[in-house]
């Protein structure tokens, strides 16, 4: 999944390089026109709001389970959505410059997770599971679920705009490819090593019940600092998927109207009106939350594909047509 989403990176890549992704909506323009791009703009917007709505309520539902029990889940839907249009309210160009604090808030999480690999009892014999040994039944749903975790990238599509184009864009996409992988390796070899792999399927958040069993002479609890160390991607995330909710909307209204305060705010309302009721009545623990979760892996991966695969043919095909 690791190289299937390094392809991707690369025609991605090729994206970023063509002077298109610098000029914005007329790059867009000149390479699709501008019945294709709001055909893209109307079929973006259920995705944007599927993948807001997924990330909402996973946090959510971690807050409620181990941070505050006794509060309704829909409130902590509510109060980092206020925060993520606070974010989205400095713009898009101030969004892609807070990935640094993102960055800098979450990274260092991964060191804690080196004591599981240094416990006496860790045995070879427990990292069997990660090597299989013949086809499984749904073993392709956890390929899937891996390619979809590892998609994101695609979104670069749309904010190539105020991005740096470089000629090394490749190397730094591989870069971030790889520490990926080896983040999500490391993670999936620990929670082995730490649960065992007949343990390890019957539990929800493995990554979030390990943080319990970190210990520090400063603070008693290190998993509530662990999950709200992750609330910046979160917020991150929501606030850059309102305001690509905003941009898709101006595409299908009028495009030369200038940006407003307003426009924002009524996308992040449209979007947590869509979150709210799926939290209420619609992801319950079992089926429910099960559809939601094959939803986003089904979306995500059809999107890190078909994204750069789509507009990488429309560039061969620009070129051709300019030669």
């Amino acid at each position: 999944m690791g190289i299937a989403s390094q392809f991707c990176l690369y025609m991605l890549s090729k994206w970023i390089a063509t002077p298109y992704s610098a000029q914005g909506y007329q790059g867009f323009e000149r390479l699709f026109g501008k019945t294709t791009i709001k055909i893209v703009a109307l079929a973006s917007l259920p995705l944007l709001l599927l993948k807001i709505s997924f990330i909402s309520v996973s946090y959510a539902d971690i807050m409620q389970q181990f941070v505050f029990p006794s509060m309704d889940r829909e409130w902590h839907i509510v109060f980092p959505f206020i925060l993520s249009c606070y974010l989205a309210l400095f713009g898009m160009e101030n969004m892609v410059r807070f990935v640094t604090v993102v960055f800098i808030g979450t990274i260092w999480i991964f060191f804690l997770y080196i004591p599981f690999f240094l416990v006496q009892s860790n045995s070879i014999h427990d990292l069997y599971p990660l090597i299989p040994i013949g086809p499984e039944p749904f073993a392709w749903k956890s390929l899937l679920l891996v390619f979809s975790s590892l998609s994101g990238p695609e979104f670069l599509i749309a904010i190539s705009y105020w991005l740096n184009p470089q000629r090394k864009m490749l190397k730094y996409l591989t870069i971030a490819n790889a520490i990926s992988v080896g983040e999500y390796l490391f993670i999936s070899i620990a929670s082995l090593l730490f649960y065992g792999s007949k343990y390890l399927p019957t539990i929800k958040y493995p990554n979030v019940e390990m943080g319990r069993y970190l210990q520090s002479p400063i603070f008693e609890r290190v998993d509530i600092i662990l999950i709200s160390a992750y609330m910046f991607s979160c917020l991150y995330s929501i606030a850059l998927f309102v305001l690509m909710i905003y941009g898709a909307s101006r595409i299908l209204g009028k495009t030369k109207t200038s940006t407003t305060r307003i426009g924002l705010i009524v996308s992040g309302c449209a979007a947590m009106a869509v979150t709210l009721p799926i939290s209420k009545w619609f992801w319950e623990p079992g089926l429910e939350q099960a559809f939601w979760l094959d939803l986003q892996m089904w979306a995500g991966s059809a999107t890190y594909l078909l994204s750069p695969l789509l507009i990488w043919i429309a560039i061969k095909r620009k070129a051709r047509t300019t030669s």
